[in-house]
């Protein structure tokens, strides 16, 4: 048993495989790299349009909101008046209507949201 073992050397044919190899794992860590910055680059993308969706439909909220506070103000003005049976028939109606206007808006933006946070999740598990 010698004292110090020694390892064959290297053939030629041994580097030039190892050549290829890192080669190859190169080529693909440069195609990854570039894949990776196209989905880095959509995903950025849709988060801008995502976050100027999410803008406009809180500027259409809050006008619709004020749209219906100030309805609701000029019913009570008309509710305060001196009412016939058909005014106040027509004020309770506008209520309803006015009721039923804001819950359904409220159901279509949390609908919106939750879509706009589903898509996202999406993104960011990708």
């Amino acid at each position: 048993m010698p004292l110090f073992s020694r390892s064959p050397k290297a053939s030629a044919d041994d580097l030039a495989t190892l050549r290829a190899e890192v080669e190859a794992l190169r080529t693909e860590l440069v195609r990854r790299t570039t894949d990776l910055s196209l989905v880095s680059a959509a995903a950025n993308t849709l988060d801008q349009r995502i976050a100027a969706l999410d803008a406009r439909v809180a500027s259409m909220t809050g006008e619709i909101s004020a749209q219906l506070h100030e309805l609701g103000g000029e019913i009570d003005r008309l509710a305060s008046q001196a009412p016939t049976p058909q005014i106040a028939a027509a004020i309770e109606a506008l209520q309803a209507s006015q009721r039923r206007l804001a819950n359904e808006q409220a159901r279509y933006e949390i609908a919106f949201r939750q879509d706009l946070a589903a898509i996202a999740d999406s993104l960011q598990r990708r």
